[in-house]
């Protein structure tokens, strides 16, 4: 299969070549960039066997790509997005472009989508999600990174019907997850030894795709951290109407011969460091001995399961791949 990337040299776009390079039924024949158009890929990017230059966007689909990977930021190639899936060939969008179905939900976050006719095509969701269906779309919307987390603890609880009051979320991240764009406050200097908050409660983009899958209200408050890569979503549950082990059969069934999500015991703890680099998330459940509330967690990689390890997996099911194909 012949696979292009737009926006390649992100942190993002240089974790799915990574990817596609050693996938082994894909082959890369177009990568994009906004900049350094012209310079080789083995220059570019270090990697002698890395062929070919970083053409600008409208030439991507001069090499005839059956599957594009779209890691640009939001509305920086929705109509090319159009484009490319009105000629028929298949567009993961790793932008938050088409998360959504729901027009008026996007825009509320967004501001005006670029190609709404589009969304008709169009679906979104978590990959780990068994129900998740890409029969009749031409465009499917990869979930962001927070969300993704997200979903992992409270995607199978919501599918089971149960119901979320309100919920608390506090979310850390490596620095790679606010993009390549220089900014003062991301210098090693001023990262190194601090963490901080950002954002405002509740207001980060990333909110609205949490409470679609919960189906409640959710407060999130999102930190950076001094580290490059890697993220823990912590979600705090008040007066939960689920018991500990019920939520551990839950994740078990729904998580069944999924090779990406590990559920760990009471007496685990899961760890940043031990999904780096990697498609696994690992997930956890403790109740709060002192009262009526229980804490879950989980741990990912932002640009691996968050992005672009999840956007293969999408890939991969979405075209009768191996699962794993290409993946770690």
């Amino acid at each position: 299969m012949k696979v292009a990337v737009l926006g390649a040299t992100g942190y993002v776009g240089q974790e799915l070549l990574r990817i596609i390079h050693r996938h082994p039924g894909w082959r890369l024949v177009a990568a994009s960039a906004r900049q350094d158009v012209g310079k080789s890929l083995s220059e570019w990017f270090g990697r002698p066997d890395w062929l070919g230059q970083l053409v600008p966007i409208e030439s991507v689909a001069d090499a005839e790509p059956d599957l594009i990977f779209n890691a640009l930021p939001a509305q920086a190639a929705t109509a090319w997005v159009q484009h490319y899936a009105e000629m028929g060939i298949r567009v993961i969008d790793l932008s938050a472009d088409f998360r959504f179905r729901d027009q008026a939900v996007y825009e509320a976050a967004y501001g005006p989508h670029l190609a709404p006719q589009a969304l008709a095509h169009s679906v979104g969701g978590y990959a780990d999600d068994p129900h998740m269906e890409y029969a009749e779309a031409k465009i499917v919307g990869n979930p962001g990174c927070y969300p993704t987390g997200f979903f992992s603890l409270i995607g199978p609880l919501a599918r089971a019907g149960v119901v979320f009051p309100r919920l608390f979320v506090d979310g850390k991240s490596g620095v790679t997850g606010a993009g390549r764009s220089p900014q003062v406050r991301l210098l090693m200097a001023e990262m190194a030894e601090n963490i901080e908050p950002y954002s405002v409660p509740g207001m980060h983009r990333h909110t609205a795709e949490m409470q679609a899958v919960a189906g409640s209200m959710v407060t999130f408050q999102p930190h950076l951290m001094p580290m490059a890569r890697g993220m823990l979503v912590t979600v705090y549950w008040p007066e939960p109407t689920v018991s500990v082990p019920d939520i551990l059969a839950v994740w078990h069934d729904f998580y069944r011969n999924n090779p990406f999500v590990d559920i760990l015991g009471s007496d685990q703890r899961v760890r940043t460091g031990r999904v780096r680099g990697t498609n696994r998330v690992e997930i956890m459940a403790l109740a709060d001995p002192r009262g009526n509330a229980t804490v879950l967690s989980a741990a990912l990689d932002n640009l691996g399961k968050g992005a672009a390890g999840q956007a293969v997996q999408h890939a991969n099911r979405w075209n009768r791949w191996p699962l794993t194909a290409g993946l770690q």
